[in-house]
């Protein structure tokens, strides 16, 4: 055994010494070392995973956030024995039912919501803070595949595509601004001129921090809120502040059409004695309401949505909704299953017969997941807004006088 496998042995006393020398020879084998002997953080999973298939994705993202690295976002030969050594403890652990939890973060735990659309989140505690913050998994998975499908093939980025959307991924890819700057572009198409970002596979922390901030200050000129991030919490992987961040790019983006000037006919959600000038000043989601219960109306059907979530848990609106957009594709014939859940999954085929089957899954539905089903419906009227072009003279003039 070598005096650097002896100092090792010394400082992490659970691994075995040739277990040690075997880490060592692994880690100077591999093929992504910089010129210090150190391995790029992003690969480090797969280096892992190399010497330990069984390793999952969070398991070993989670062992990294108890590892103070020497250098930002490099992992030096004792930081990857030490990510090891922390993995087989948690295992020990979890074996003999201590306090650790066999493949899973120690930085993070399940929890239970009170409020049924938040049944899938898991709380996430900083290292040395007594802070907590949640996130919602159904979300983070849904704003994942947004991601993959939204900026499959791009030139930059594209070979990073798909990210896992049932791991933790999304936070590791989105730490360099890149991934964020081309889904700013996607929902505000030009905003970003692509040419001032910094590219490449291994872009140093100050080229991050270049590229975050034009993310931070790029996503505030489209209207969303950064007043509690900064360009660090990105680089850092904040959890809750990307994944929140993330889901005010995707809304901007799938409001941009829901506007009078784009779709003139929207003058027929207008009720009794309201004017155009009140109903201009309704925010996206409610005209995104209106519009289904224009439909719902449409079709004599007897039920009305207030809200993405309570109202459409047992999928009849919706089911309802579909039918009268297409038709063809789409039938009643879901109204007939009692089973929520079985119920959901048909009426998310009829829309996946229309191209529509996105955001959403029939547990998201039948929770009642706000975010999801807001991005469902809004996904639904871009698509097939199905409203009958104007043709009274007095509509379009005084149309007219206000675009």
């Amino acid at each position: 055994m070598s005096s650097d496998s002896a100092r090792l042995a010394r400082k992490y006393p659970g691994l075995k010494p040739w277990d040690i020398d075997t880490l060592v020879s692994e880690f100077q084998g591999l093929p992504n070392l910089d010129f210090n002997k150190g391995l790029p953080q992003r690969n480090l999973v797969e280096a892992v995973q190399k010497i330990e298939p069984q390793r999952g994705y969070d398991e070993v993202r989670s062992a990294l956030k108890q590892v103070s690295l020497s250098r930002p976002d490099v992992v030096e030969q004792d930081e990857f024995i030490e990510v090891i050594a922390i993995l087989r403890e948690n295992d020990k652990a979890g074996a003999s039912g201590g306090p650790g939890v066999a493949n899973a973060a120690r930085a993070f735990e399940g929890i239970t919501s009170q409020r049924a659309y938040e049944r899938r989140t898991i709380l996430k505690s900083e290292q040395n803070s007594s802070s907590a913050h949640t996130i919602n998994e159904d979300e983070r998975e849904e704003f994942t595949n947004h991601i993959n499908l939204a900026l499959a093939g791009d030139s930059d980025i594209g070979y990073r595509l798909p990210i896992d959307p049932h791991t933790m991924q999304l936070f590791d890819e989105t730490r360099d601004g890149l991934i964020l700057s081309k889904l700013i572009n996607y929902s505000s198409p030009e905003t970003i001129d692509e040419r001032v970002l910094n590219r490449g596979r291994r872009l140093s922390p100050f080229q991050m921090t270049e590229n975050n901030n034009v993310v931070i200050n790029s996503a505030k000129a489209i209207g969303c809120l950064v007043v509690n991030i900064g360009s660090q919490d990105l680089a850092e992987g904040r959890e809750h502040l990307i994944l929140g961040l993330i889901w005010q790019i995707i809304k901007i983006g799938l409001f941009a059409n829901i506007d009078i000037k784009l779709h003139p006919e929207l003058y027929r959600l207008l009720e009794e004695d309201e004017t155009l000038e009140d109903f201009l000043k309704l925010p996206a989601d409610a005209i995104l309401l209106r519009w289904f219960n224009y439909h719902l109306a449409a079709a004599g059907w007897h039920r009305r949505v207030s809200n993405f979530s309570s109202d459409i848990k047992d999928s009849e609106n919706y089911t309802v909704l579909l039918s009268q957009l297409v038709p063809s594709e789409c039938s009643r014939a879901p109204l007939h299953e009692r089973d929520l859940t079985e119920r959901a999954e048909q009426m998310l085929q009829n829309a996946d017969r229309i191209g529509c089957r996105r955001y959403v899954s029939p547990k998201t539905v039948v929770n009642g997941n706000p975010k999801l089903n807001l991005a469902f419906v809004a996904h639904l009227f871009n698509t097939h807004p199905c409203l009958e072009p104007l043709e009274d003279t007095a509509d379009h003039a005084e149309l007219d006088d206000y675009l």
